[in-house]
């Protein structure tokens, strides 16, 4: 029996050139250069939002951070007015006392005067009783 196979048609394949085939190799390298880009930009995209974030986050906190510091320097204003109002109360107090000091030293110091006094009237008192005792004995022992 005979072979009833087709035949196969005959194609023509068109030879490729160097420079095709550097074309082909182009080609493809700007194709994935392309893609290569693409994803490098999905990832700065990525890292923007991240960055968004971060400084919507450093926003929230500069802001605390303010407020924070506004009501640290009015509880310190409220402190320094409180300690300024006890230094004055302290200044009053002590202009008092050292009032009532000068009326106590002034009456010590009349006290003193009328002790002295005394002391010198008896002092004198002594001396004439010494002068009297004195006056008796040389009188009995020279009569």
């Amino acid at each position: 029996m005979a072979d009833t196979q087709p035949k196969e048609k005959s194609s023509h394949v068109i030879p490729m050139t160097v420079n095709d085939l550097i074309y082909m190799q182009l080609q493809d390298f700007k194709a994935e250069f392309r893609n290569g880009i693409d994803k490098l930009n999905e990832r700065i995209d990525k890292l923007d939002a991240r960055m968004d974030k971060q400084d919507a986050r450093m926003d929230k906190l500069d802001a605390k951070i303010d407020t924070v510091r506004k009501e640290l320097n009015d509880r310190m204003d409220k402190q320094d007015a409180k300690i300024d109002r006890l230094a004055d109360r302290i200044d009053a107090l002590s202009k008092k006392q050292d009032a009532k000091i000068d009326r106590l030293a002034d009456r010590i110091d009349a006290l003193s005067k009328k002790m002295d006094s005394s002391t010198n009237h008896g002092q004198i008192i002594t001396v004439s009783a010494i002068g009297i005792a004195v006056g008796v004995l040389l009188s009995m022992f020279f009569k």
